[in-house]
């Protein structure tokens, strides 16, 4: 499943990318992920390891990650891992005028028994995804226009 979403935030790139990077400052957006902790981080930053706790609607689920792609204020790759799927997801800020352009890519396989429960509810999964990734990122939106 691929997922692509983008958006304006009327703050700039140096002023957002923080909050994506800054694993205390995403979860004050992400309201979802209840739990982070850096496993080796590394002086590049590619590399960094770590674990994420999510609780989706009293769900918990564990997430193993590494940093895939990291360019100070531009970029931000994951790739993360769980019992139920595994997934590269990358945050990119762009300035645009006085504003930044925030563009999410994420691309999820899911694990079984998840793959086959896929087959037969795709859409409402990827909605669902969709559904919290606007929300989020209106949070962040809200969170970086204040500043």
């Amino acid at each position: 499943m691929n997922i692509h979403y983008s958006i304006e935030i009327l703050s700039p790139p140096e002023m957002v990318f923080p909050w994506i990077a800054e694993p205390e400052k995403a979860m004050m957006w992400q309201k979802n992920v209840k739990g982070a902790e850096i496993i080796h981080k590394t002086p590049e930053m590619i590399g960094t390891t770590f674990t994420e706790t999510l609780d989706e609607n009293g769900n918990i689920l564990e997430m193993q990650g590494m940093i895939t792609q990291y360019t100070h204020n531009k970029i931000i790759g994951f790739h993360l891992n769980s019992k139920i799927h595994e997934l590269d997801v990358s945050y990119s800020v762009e300035k645009i005028n006085d504003a930044t352009r925030l563009t999410i890519e994420a691309i999820i396989n899911w694990k079984f028994p998840m793959n086959i429960v896929s087959l037969f509810i795709k859409r409402k999964l990827e909605a669902g995804l969709v559904t919290q990734i606007e929300s989020e990122v209106l949070e962040l939106k809200k969170i970086c226009e204040s500043k």
